[in-house]
C-alpha cells in the first residue's frame, strides 16, 4: 500500500514553513503523495487539501466559540484521515489546540508524528510537554532555549534555526525602497500590522488608524503602510483605511522590502514582529482580544512578555500594550518616542538585528524533512 504524508496547519505564517517542508520533501520523496490541512500555498507545493484552514484559524476563547461547529468538522476529519492504514506520517505545524489531538489520533495508531514549532510550553501550560513527549517522535523548535525545556520531558526536541531566516534572506541587507510601495519622497514611512486573521483585524485596524492619526498631527512627515496579510481580507482593510482619509499605501506583496523602507511600525504581536526586528524596523507591540480570552490567558502565562523579538532576545527591549494599555492614545506615545528620537531608533534597530545570529541554524526545514524521513525508509 502507498503511504501519504498529512500535514496539517491553521495559519499563514505556520503554511509558508509547512510549505517549504512540502517542497523539501517532495524534492527527496518524489513519489510520496502529500495531504492534509492548508490553503492556496500549501496546495501549490503539492499538497492535496483534506480542509482549508480558513474557518478555524481562530484566536482566543470567544472567536473559537463561534467557529466551534466548523472547527469540529475539521478536526473529524483530520483525526478519521490520519487514522487510516495509507497515512504513513504526520507533520503538524503550530496550531496547537487542533493538532494536538491530530497527533494522539495518528500516535494511536502508530503512525510517527513530528511536530514543528510545538506551542510554546515553557511560556504556559507547561504540562503539554509530557503530552508531546508521548505521541511525537521529534519536534523541531523555534528558539534555542526551548531544547532544554522539551528535552526535561522526554521531548525529541532540535534547534536547527528559526525558519523565519529562510523566509526573509532575500531582503535581510536590501537597500531600501519605500517609493517602490507608495510613501512618497522626503516622507517617513510608518508600518501599521494589524494583523492576518478577520478577528485580529477587526479588533486592531481601528485603534491603529487612530493612533496613526495622532501621530500625524505630530509629525506631519509621516505617510503609513499597512500589509495586506491575505487577499480575502482586503476589501474590507480597504473600506476602513478610506474612511479614514489618513495618506496610508496598502502594500500586497513583498511586504518584507517594504519594511527595510519603514522607520517604525505598529504591529500586533505575532510572527510579523520578529520580521520587523530582523529587518530593523522598531516596532511597538500590540494585542487585544476578548475579556474572557485575556483572563484565561493571564492566568495561565509563565512570562512577562509576548513579543517574539523580546522572546528571543530574553529582553523586553521593544515597547508592550497588551489588552487595556492598547489604546490609540498609548500607542502613539510609543510609536512618537521613537520617531522623535534617532538615537533610540538606532539602540531598538541594532538589538533586533543581533537577534539574526541568535536565530541562525544548519536549516529547520532540512531537520523537519530528516525526521519525516525516518518513516518514509521504515515503509520500504
Amino acid at each position: 500500500m502507498q503511504k501519504t504524508l498529512f500535514l496539517a496547519c491553521g495559519e499563514p505564517s505556520g503554511e509558508a514553513y509547512a510549505a517549504r517542508v512540502a517542497r523539501a520533501f517532495r524534492d527527496r520523496f518524489p513519489g510520496v503523495p502529500m495531504e492534509g490541512i492548508g490553503s492556496a500555498l500549501l496546495a501549490s507545493e503539492g499538497v492535496r487539501l483534506l480542509r482549508d484552514y480558513g474557518d478555524i484559524s481562530v484566536i482566543g476563547v470567544t472567536e473559537a466559540l463561534r467557529r466551534l461547529p466548523a472547527i469540529r468538522a475539521a478536526l473529524s476529519a483530520a483525526t478519521e484521515r490520519v487514522s487510516r492504514p495509507d497515512i504513513g506520517a504526520v507533520l503538524l505545524v503550530d496550531f496547537p489546540d487542533f493538532n494536538f489531538r491530530v497527533g494522539r489520533a495518528a500516535a494511536r495508531r502508530g503512525i510517527p508524528v513530528v511536530y514543528y514549532i510545538p506551542p510554546q510550553v515553557w511560556a504556559w501550560r507547561s504540562g503539554r510537554a509530557k503530552t508531546l513527549a508521548r505521541f511525537t517522535k521529534g519536534a523541531v523548535v523555534l528558539f534555542p532555549f526551548e531544547v532544554e525545556f522539551l528535552r526535561a520531558s522526554g521531548v525529541n526536541a532540535v534547534f536547527a534555526g528559526h525558519p523565519i531566516l529562510d523566509e526573509i534572506a532575500p531582503f535581510l541587507d536590501a537597500p531600501p525602497d519605500p517609493e517602490r510601495f507608495g510613501i512618497p519622497r522626503g516622507k517617513r514611512g510608518v508600518g501599521l500590522l494589524p494583523g492576518s486573521r478577520p478577528g485580529e483585524v477587526a479588533a486592531h485596524l481601528p485603534i491603529l488608524l487612530d493612533a496613526a492619526r495622532l501621530l500625524l498631527q505630530r509629525f506631519p512627515d509621516l505617510h503609513f503602510a499597512l500589509p495586506v496579510a491575505r487577499p480575502t481580507l482586503r476589501e474590507a482593510i480597504a473600506r476602513e483605511v478610506a474612511g479614514s482619509g489618513l495618506p496610508v499605501a496598502l502594500v500586497d506583496e513583498e511586504r518584507q522590502l517594504l519594511f527595510r523602507g519603514l522607520e517604525a511600525a505598529m504591529a500586533v504581536s505575532g510572527t510579523v514582529t520578529l520580521e520587523l526586528a530582523l529587518l530593523g524596523v522598531p516596532a511597538v507591540i500590540v494585542y487585544r482580544t476578548s475579556w474572557l480570552s485575556y483572563q484565561v490567558g493571564r492566568r495561565l502565562a509563565k512570562v512577562d512578555c509576548v513579543g517574539l523579538p523580546n522572546i528571543a532576545s530574553g529582553e523586553k527591549f521593544l515597547p508592550e500594550l497588551i489588552q487595556d494599555e492598547c489604546t490609540p492614545q498609548r500607542i502613539a506615545g510609543a510609536a512618537g518616542e521613537i520617531l522623535a528620537d534617532p538615537a533610540l531608533r538606532a539602540r531598538l534597530r541594532a538589538k533586533g538585528l543581533s537577534l539574526r545570529d541568535r536565530l541562525r541554524g544548519p536549516g529547520p526545514t532540512e531537520a523537519v524533512v530528516s525526521m519525516l524521513g525516518k518513516a518514509v525508509e521504515a515503509w520500504a
